[in-house]
């Protein structure tokens, strides 16, 4: 069969699909990587085929918010006040990541609430490229939703492809319980108003099935939540990242503990700040017998003096040739981080900026991301010390005696390893994408409809 990925042209949506998208190439499926050129040489370094369906300007940037969005994001304001969360609801965080997030991400590709009649250079594209390829299935980023559009109109099967929490579908559920309140004014989708034009444009109807997929495919552990209504089949997260030749540092390991340092790749790109925690960090580590591999940038490493010697600093290397040799990984919360550790049975600490509000500098101007540095790190952060796997650092008020206490704790204490071995059994309890490929052509047989 023929298989497309859609997927919103960044680094950390194309990685998690490369280990399914090689299993289906070697049980003898054509696969192919749909989305904007900026996407298309990193794809193909991963030995997958790109296809772009549109000019390479048809966007106007890749990471972060670009655009200021103010009439579109005073509708989403309106819209939450309608939902009336309490100040406890856990569905607020689900909501926040949405807004604050994705749907913007979305915008870049669909107008909210735009006109049927208006050119969508990259949806009809990919409408284009599924009417002429004839795709069996076509895998979909939610972020994209122009991907469902897409196989309604060539008939193929579809599921959304998503490997976070999701906020999309807990959201929309949150939507439909409102409107079910008898006498309730009703409350707008933002999802719905935004793949609503290329709905139309190509005779499309909105209904349940385009919003959510036939069925939903997610490689984060259920645990991590929300509970959601649509139908979600787990396949278990395979580490996977742009590959570099390994370092010759990188063996033998060293005697004493190694402390991987990572704060995140798409982040360091596009904030503002967010980065005073650092000294204090490495000051926390600096008086410790560990060897610690930190994975930070210039603009992270502004604000340090001296790199104690004990830290060695790298921009860039693959988690996945890089924890099977440590013993503990101080992250930012993505899971992209998360799940390379728990695969490899690595104990963690979760960064997190509790109380404090970041900022970030897209092309428009400065704009508020909300009460928590990371989209996804609050939940990832439950799930990990909840499993009893690690800790989360508080690094509002940066403070390295602090810091350093809590990481002799993870490093010292014996339950945090036997909270990490729990995640990594669950973790091999789930069916791998070989073992998905069968389960894939089955659904595609049930749903396609030629």
């Amino acid at each position: 069969m023929r298989v497309a990925f859609v997927i919103w042209p960044a680094s950390a949506h194309l990685y998690p699909l490369v280990p399914l998208a090689w299993a289906l190439k070697a049980a003898g499926h054509e696969v192919c990587v749909v989305s904007h050129p900026a996407i298309a040489a990193e794809t193909a370094s991963m030995g997958l085929t790109p296809v772009s369906v549109c000019d390479a300007d048809s966007m106007p940037a890749l990471m972060g918010p670009a655009r200021p969005y103010v009439t579109e994001r005073a509708d989403l304001a309106r819209i939450t006040a309608a939902l009336d969360f309490d100040s406890d609801d856990p569905d607020r965080e689900h909501w926040d990541v949405l807004t604050q997030y994705y749907v913007p991400s979305m915008w870049d590709f669909l107008p909210y609430k735009g006109d049927a009649s208006t050119p969508l250079p990259a949806m009809d594209g990919l409408v284009n490229f599924a009417r002429t390829w004839q795709p069996d299935l076509v895998l979909w980023d939610p972020t994209v939703p122009g991907g469902a559009v897409a196989a309604r109109v060539c008939g193929a099967a579809h599921a959304r492809w998503w490997t976070a929490p999701d906020v999309f579908s807990r959201s929309m559920d949150r939507i439909a319980e409102a409107n079910s309140r008898p006498g309730a004014p009703p409350v707008d989708n933002p999802v719905a108003e935004t793949v609503r034009p290329l709905a139309d444009r190509y005779g499309v109807e909105v209904d349940t099935e385009l919003l959510f997929g036939q069925w939903t495919m997610n490689v984060q552990p259920r645990a991590v939540g929300p509970a959601v209504s649509a139908r979600t089949l787990s396949m278990r997260w395979i580490p996977h990242a742009r590959q570099e030749v390994m370092p010759e540092w990188m063996y033998p390991v060293p005697d004493r503990p190694r402390v991987a340092l990572s704060l995140g790749l798409s982040e360091r790109s596009f904030m503002a700040d967010g980065w005073a925690h650092i000294p204090a960090l490495l000051e926390a580590v600096s008086v410790l017998d560990v060897e610690v591999v930190a994975t930070l940038n210039d603009k992270q490493l502004s604000q340090v003096d001296k790199i104690p010697d004990n830290v060695r600093v790298v921009d860039f290397v693959p988690l996945n040739q890089l924890m099977p040799t440590c013993d503990l990984l101080i992250h930012h919360g993505g899971m992209g981080t998360v799940m390379p550790a728990i695969a490899n049975g690595v104990r963690q600490i979760v960064v997190d900026f509790v109380g404090h509000e970041i900022v970030a500098t897209p092309s428009s101007g400065e704009e508020k991301l909300g009460r928590s540095r990371y989209s996804l790190g609050p939940a990832l952060a439950r799930y990990v010390t909840d499993s009893g796997a690690g800790l989360v650092m508080n690094v509002s008020k940066p403070d390295a005696l602090e810091m350093r206490e809590q990481i002799m704790r993870v490093l010292t204490e014996p339950s945090f390893q036997e909270g990490t071995d729990r995640l990594r059994r669950d973790l091999l309890s789930t069916p791998g994408p070989s073992e998905f490929v069968p389960i894939l052509e089955r659904l595609t047989d049930e749903h396609r409809r030629r």
